[in-house]
């Protein structure tokens, strides 16, 4: 398995290409903007890609998607609470005025506990609301990796003033579902650098304020 980040868009977003080395099938997550950026990697590595999983609705994380599902004709994943905000551009667009706002209709809707498979990577769906409805994190099976969208960053957690956000539904996520992962375990989240859950239980001020560590 191979990963790659990319950090796109005005607000500097994180995307991910994460494929299979024998097979090349791909998922792509949260391509934020930039298409150009990811069809150059694609057609370079000559890889599949057979998804495009969103880990909620704000525009920051799908400005590329459909250029990319144009191109390569794959499905779109997303979390049946953020259907509604994906397909409403008054409220995917409310993080970024400055952007045109789009709709999308994804092809596949999820619910915590789902899988989403290409070769031999397994991704596994996380429902961890509080900055949208419907965020998720996706952990990948038999890795020690978990993309954590905006629900978790290395140093803070992801906003829940925003449309959609819910601060109590934020810190249940935190202490029912985050809380219990592993050390040994890496974020890689929608925004700033990959960390593990060792640090995060060092530096994560508001994930210790939610777990009554500070």
């Amino acid at each position: 398995m191979k990963l790659k980040r990319f950090i796109v868009g005005m607000i500097e977003t994180n995307a991910y290409i994460l494929y299979d080395e024998n097979s090349l099938e791909a998922f792509i997550i949260d391509p934020g903007d930039e298409p150009k950026t990811f069809i150059q990697y694609i057609d370079k590595k000559y890889l599949k890609p057979i998804g495009i999983i969103l880990t909620h609705y704000h525009y920051d994380h799908i400005g590329a998607t459909l250029s990319l599902k144009k191109k390569y004709n794959m499905p779109i994943y997303i979390h049946k609470k953020d259907v509604a905000g994906l397909k409403n551009p008054s409220i995917n667009h409310s993080i970024s005025s400055c952007r045109e706002a789009i709709s999308i209709t994804p092809d596949r809707s999820l619910i915590d506990g789902d899988t989403i498979e290409a070769s031999w990577i397994v991704l596994e769906v996380i429902h961890t609301p509080g900055h949208t409805p419907g965020g998720i994190c996706l952990k990948v099976r038999n890795e020690h990796i978990i993309f954590t969208g905006d629900t978790i960053f290395n140093i803070d957690l992801g906003r829940t003033d925003l449309e959609g956000g819910n601060e109590n539904a934020m810190k249940n996520a935190i202490r029912n579902k985050i809380s219990k992962w592993d050390d040994c375990m890496t974020i890689y989240p929608g925004h700033g650098d990959a960390a593990s859950m060792e640090y995060v239980r060092k530096k994560n001020i508001e994930f210790l304020d939610i777990m009554g560590k500070r």
